[in-house]
Parts: structure tokens; sequence; C-alpha cells
């Protein structure tokens, strides 16, 4: 069907003067702006590409050129500059520039011999690593994949099998069976975590004929090309995302490309094209630093005069979007010389409103305020100042470990963290924060004024993006970002929202509407949000939590041995360690019950509890009820938990609700079986040693089991330190800053 563009431009050019109104619009005489037409593949017809959207048929492809030459002189992209500058000469055409992304093997085969018969240069922009190979893009190997997994048995199903498997992937649905549905979910990834995934999805579904061959040019084409006159770029080393890649990562990936394909090509590569229009707001100042003279983004605009040469807009060119050819196989529906049967309105149209769409363009994200000294400031929105008053790192709770963790995280050359307290301390400001930080009100300050005060810190210290972590945070801090038009506002759900009660009916949908983006732990949190009022599925993204794998690492029997006598506990025993802070969500009360079946079953049972909060007392009190003192410990808060975790047998968890447990991450990366409560996110990690929530009995006897088959333990604490090797590391970094640059926004 004919886009809207298309019909306007018809409409318009069968009026009266109609033709000279579309040329004005176009631009054509404007010799301060040149079009620079964005293709891809030209090939028979659309019908032969897994995406039409990519393709102009070679028909059309000629009648292109024919037109272009009657009203443009084509100029490489490199000159395109010096062009705009001295504008047009009388008796001259104004300037454009044809290029090609990617590189196919039909770029050479059909555009290749018309560009030389028309004597028009062009640029085309190579991903280094799939040149001269068999490699095929995700997105094409993706198409293809779901196609076959739609034929065969039980689709859904298997799909949901394969994304079980990478723990930022959510939960998938019936719709993402569709090619685009799926597509776009990963195109909101890294490239890496996309072609990995696809690749796991090839080995369940099999090889697809349609893959079989070569996709892209081979080097010998390329060079025959430049020897005819053509023009090269860089498109990354493997076509990757850079508005989804770590800042320090994106530029290695400009710098090296450019460097690699300098070498194949005997020249110096001057034009940078970012593959699907993905920019962080990093990414033109970076690929200034890279050495690039110019690049192009996939944004609709014209390429103006004093415009910035590394954000150039391009117009797209395809059969499918200017309507030029009928959307299935038949005869050649365009003349070769015919401009009328190119149907040079809609083109026209199409120039018209990218025109317009590039003088109305605001300004860009680096320009709104929250860059500051080419760094992208992050407010971290936090309740309760008290927990980081200055103790080791390790001794936080869930939530304010993940966030230091989180703010450890960030590339300080490209990023600047800040952590915005509702309230100032009475002792005053804690002295070792991980970052600066302040505060919007005084002690004993109520909510309004806490909403008050965090909106003037905003207003004083503009961010660039807000990120609330907690409840009050999330009610206080996302109404004071909106009001003080924060560019971006980010709420972090970390848990399954056990802490909802009446009065949260009606304010968490508005507060949902005021945010941009969510950032959750887990797929089960993910799960629940896309259940909550306000929330855009697409506007979820899962970061997981990082464990410390080289800290927490399976225990040797000599380690297990010295780590025992280091504590203090009975070097036969069977020991039971659970690592929640003393708080009701976390149930000890459950697992006290639980640990007091096994001892009576083993007398040298031992049991400890390692955290603090305000359920100390009781707990206390229940442990002497059932005359456990000398069994059951409640070891307090304690920076060494890993010499715990490698005195243990088994880590327990009783918890009634969960995001993604940093304590059970550290159980499975220290290889310790485990025994936790059947919750979405703890069955997310792992199928073993589950027990309803609540039942102290069944927790009893999977503990029981735990302990009487040492062979069963050890093999789950194999497979659960290879799971937990999903988790931490240089990845956890890159995820993380990738969503944020994704939230701060690049533009195309």
């Amino acid at each position: 069907m004919p886009s809207l563009t298309n019909l306007a431009g018809r409409w318009i050019a069968a009026l009266p003067g109609g033709s000279r109104l579309l040329r004005r619009a176009a631009g054509e005489a404007d010799g301060g702006a040149a079009p620079i037409f964005m293709l891809h593949r030209v090939l028979p017809g659309p019908w032969s590409c897994y995406e039409p959207e990519m393709v102009v048929s070679l028909a059309a492809f000629e009648a292109l050129l024919y037109w272009i030459a009657g009203h443009y002189q084509v100029v490489r992209l490199d000159d395109l500059q010096l062009h705009l500058e001295g504008g047009v000469r009388p008796g001259t055409r104004p300037a454009c520039a044809l290029t090609f992304d990617d590189g196919w093997a039909d770029t050479f085969i059909h555009a290749f011999p018309v560009l030389q018969r028309m004597g028009m240069p062009a640029t085309v922009f190579l991903p280094l690593h799939f040149i001269g190979t068999g490699q095929r893009f995700w997105q094409e190997r993706l198409f293809y994949h779901l196609r076959r997994l739609r034929g065969g048995f039980a689709p859904l199903e298997r799909l949901r099998a394969v994304g079980e498997a990478f723990p930022w992937c959510p939960r998938f649905e019936a719709a993402d069976l569709a090619f685009g549905a799926m597509r776009g979910q990963l195109l909101r990834r890294s490239s890496a975590e996309a072609d990995t995934l696809v690749e796991r999805l090839g080995q369940d579904v099999g090889p697809s004929l349609e893959l079989a061959g070569r996709a892209f040019m081979n080097w010998d084409e390329v060079r025959t090309m430049q020897a005819a006159g053509m023009a090269f770029g860089s498109h990354t080393l493997r076509h990757t995302l850079i508005g989804g890649t770590a800042p320090a990562s994106a530029l290695a990936e400009l710098r090296v490309s450019r460097l690699a394909l300098g070498e194949q090509l005997g020249a110096e590569v001057k034009a940078f094209s970012y593959p699907w229009g993905s920019l962080s707001p990093f990414a033109p100042s970076q690929a200034r630093a890279a050495g690039y003279a110019c690049a192009v983004t996939t944004r609709p605009g014209l390429a103006r005069a004093g415009g910035d040469p590394w954000r150039w807009p391009r117009l797209a060119l395809s059969d499918a979007q200017l309507g030029w050819i009928p959307a299935r196989p038949g005869p050649a529906a365009v003349p070769k010389r015919s401009a009328a049967a190119l149907a040079s309105a809609p083109l026209q149209a199409s120039m018209a409103r990218a025109r317009w769409h590039g003088r109305r363009s605001g300004a860009e994200p680096l320009q709104r305020g929250g860059v500051h000294r080419d760094k992208l400031r992050i407010g971290y929105v936090v309740d309760n100042p008290e927990a980081w008053e200055d103790s080791p790192r390790e001794n936080l709770g869930g939530s304010e470990l993940q966030l230091r963790r989180m703010i450890e995280a960030l590339d300080p050359q490209y990023f600047a963290p800040e952590l915005y307290f509702l309230r100032r301390p009475k002792a005053g400001m804690p002295r070792q924060l991980p970052c600066a930080g302040f505060a919007g009100a005084e002690p004993g300050a109520g909510r309004w004024a806490m909403g008050r005060g965090l909106y003037r810190l905003l207003r004083r210290r503009r961010p660039a993006i807000v990120q609330t972590m907690f409840v009050d945070g999330m009610f206080l801090g996302v109404p004071a970002a909106w009001a003080a038009r924060v560019p971006a506002i980010l709420c972090a759900r970390r848990n399954a929202g056990h802490w909802r009660r009446w009065r949260h009916r009606w304010s968490l949908p508005i507060v949902n509407r005021m945010a941009d983006a969510w950032q959750c732990n887990s797929r089960s949190v993910a799960a629940v949000l896309r259940l909550e009022g306000g929330i855009t599925p697409a506007a979820i993204e899962i970061v997981p939590n990082w464990v410390g794998l080289e800290r927490f690492t399976p225990a040797a029997a000599g380690a297990r041995l010295a780590a025992r006598r280091r504590l203090g506990v009975p070097e036969l025993a069977f020991v039971a360690v659970c690592v929640a802070n003393y708080t009701p969500v976390k149930d000890h009360a459950t697992l006290i019950a639980a640990a007091a079946a096994v001892c009576a079953r083993l007398p040298a049972a031992q049991f400890i509890f390692l955290g603090e909060g305000p359920e100390r007392e009781r707990l206390a009190a229940a442990i002497a009820g059932y005359g456990l003192g000398r069994r059951i410990h409640l070891a307090g808060s304690h920076p060494l938990v890993e010499t715990y975790l490698a005195a243990a047998d088994v880590g327990v968890l009783s918890s009634r609700s969960e995001g993604c447990s940093n304590a059970v991450l550290e159980y499975m990366a220290a290889g310790l079986a485990t025994v936790l409560s059947d919750l979405p996110a703890n069955r997310a990690l792992t199928d073993a040693g589950l027990f309803p929530v609540g039942d102290a009995g069944a927790a009893s006897t999977a503990l029981l089991e735990v302990a009487c088959e040492p062979a069963r333990r050890e093999r789950q604490g194999r497979a659960n330190r290879r799971q937990a090797e999903r988790f931490g590391g240089a990845a956890f970094a890159e995820r993380l800053q990738a969503h944020y640059l994704r939230v701060a926004g690049g533009g195309g």
C-alpha cells in the first residue's frame, strides 16, 4: 500500500504547477542543503530479499539514476562538505551523494555496472568481518530461523526455552514469533547479545537452505569497485549498534574498523555509517576522534552547510517505501529511462518531508542538559542515607549493594554518577560515598518537604537521567524529576512488589506514566511490570544483578576445612548458611522451624544467618524457644561472606518475595547446592532444591536430601556455578552502560 507521503506527492504533482511546487519543497535549488541517498540492496525485485524495505529493484534503480542525473551532480560523500560550503555555482546543478550500506554482493553484481555506465560515484559502507565470508547478519538468520520454528512443533515453548538460557532475556510471548516483533526486541540489546541468542535459536531449529552461500562482497570485488572510482567507508567490524555499546568499546570499534579497512584498501578511510542509525550521545564526537571526516545516520533530512558532518541525515530509498513497483513477483513496472514511471513526485515528496523534518529537529541530546564536561550525569534517588554510613560495601543490603556496584561499573571517562538523598542524615552526609552525594531536605523533613527539596536539587544539578531505586524514591523522585524537566526518568524495580499497599493502586499508574524507562533485574520482575498500567513493554529492560565471580569461588576440601576452623565451625558438621537481612519479607521464621526439624535428625547440623535488621530480637527469641541457641547462629553483618560460604554445604533462602537475589547468586558462584523458596525469581536461577513459600516441612525435607546425598549436592553445586557465570564480569558493565545510553538517546 502506498505511503501517505507517496500519495501526497502524486496528488500535488497532478495539480497545476504542482511539479514546480514539489521541486521547491524538495530543495532542489538549495545549494546549502544536499540529499544523501541511502540504499542497501539492488535486486531484480524486492520479493527476493527477506526484508523488502531494504531493496530497490534493478529497473527502479536505473530509472532513479537517470532522474538524479537530470536534477543533481553526484559527488563522493567525503567531498560533499566542500560542495555545501561552496553553494551552487551558476550553470551547475546542486550536489548529492549516493551511499550503500552493508556491502551486499548484489551491490557489486547489480548496482556497480549501472553506476559505471552512468559515471556516478558512490560510497559503500563495509562491516569488515562479513566481507569475503559466508556469514550473515543476525537479522537475516533470525528471519529464517523463526520461519522454521513456526513450522515445527510447539514453537512458543521452544522459543521460550532458548530465551531462558539468557538472564537478560524477557519471557517471550506468542507475538514474538513474528520476525518484526522479535527483531525489535533484539535491537534494544547489544549486538553481541542479539547475535548469541540467534545463534542459540539456530542450533535449536537446524540449518536453513536460504542461508547457504555468501551474501556479501569479497575483497577482490571491493578492489575492483575501488579502482573504478567508488569509495568505501566503515560500517564497524560486525555491524555493531553503536548506541547499544559501552562508550569505550564503541570508540575502539570505530578506530579499529577504520584502520583495518584502510589497510585492506591501501587508502585513508574518511566516512562512517552508524549501523541501523544507532547512536549514543557520545558517538559523533567519537567518530571525529577516530579520524572520520564525516558520518551518516538513518535520520531523515538533508545535509546542510554548517551542520554536524558526523550526524549527517540521509534519505532512505526502497521500492516498498516509495511505491515504485509491485510488492510481489511480476514483470518490471519501471522502464529504464522513464522518470515519470519512476514516480518522481513521491521521491520529491519524501525529500520535502526529510527537509522539513531536519529543520524541525530540536537540540541534540548533548545540548539538552545533563552532559557536563563531556560526561553523562546520572542522578540516583536514594531513600535512606543512613544505610550508606561509612561501612564496607559488603555490609550493604541487596539493592544498596547493587547500586554501589552499578556506580562502580560506570566508566568515569563518560559517566558522572551522583547520589540524591531525600533527606540529610542527622550525623551529616556519609564521607565515603562511591560518588558525589547531595541531600534534598534536612533531617526530619516530611514527604512534601523532601519532594520539594529534591525538585530544587534536580533543577540545580541538571542530570541527564534520574534513576529511582527504592519505593519512596520512586513516588517522590519521579514526580520531582518530571516537574524539573529532567530529559530521561528511569525507574528501577528490583522485586516483585511486596511493598504494594492499597494506596498505591491509584498513585502507581500516575507515576508510571511520568517515567520514560524501567530497569529490572530479572524476567520475573519484568513480567510483573508488564501487567502494570502505563508501562510500554518496549521501555522495560532487564539488567541482571552482578556477582563477584572472582570473590565467590567453589572451595576445595582443604579450603572448606580452613574456613571452618577460622569461623569456629565443627569440621564434620552439615553447615547451612542464609545471607539475608532480618526483615519480615525474608521469612526467617520458616527457616528456623525447618532448621529445628533438621537438627532433630542431624545432631551435628549448624545454621548460620548473616544479616541485620529489625527482626533480630524476635528471631533470637524463636531460636531460644526451640532450644537451638548453639545450633542456629545470628552472626550479623559480616564483610567476609565468602568465608562463610566456603565453610558451608548449602545456601538457604526462605524469602516471600525476590527480584534477583544477590545471596542466591553468591551461593551459586561459590559452587554451593541451594535450598530456596519456590519464587519465580529463584526458579529462573535454579530448578533444584525448591520448596513452597512458607512451608517449613518441605524446606526441612529438601535440606535433609541435600545433607544425606553428598554426590547430588556436588552435582548441583557445579551446575549452579555454571549458571552463575552468566552474571557479573565485564558483561555487566557493558550492559549497564549501554542501557543508560539508550535511555539518554542519541538520535538517528
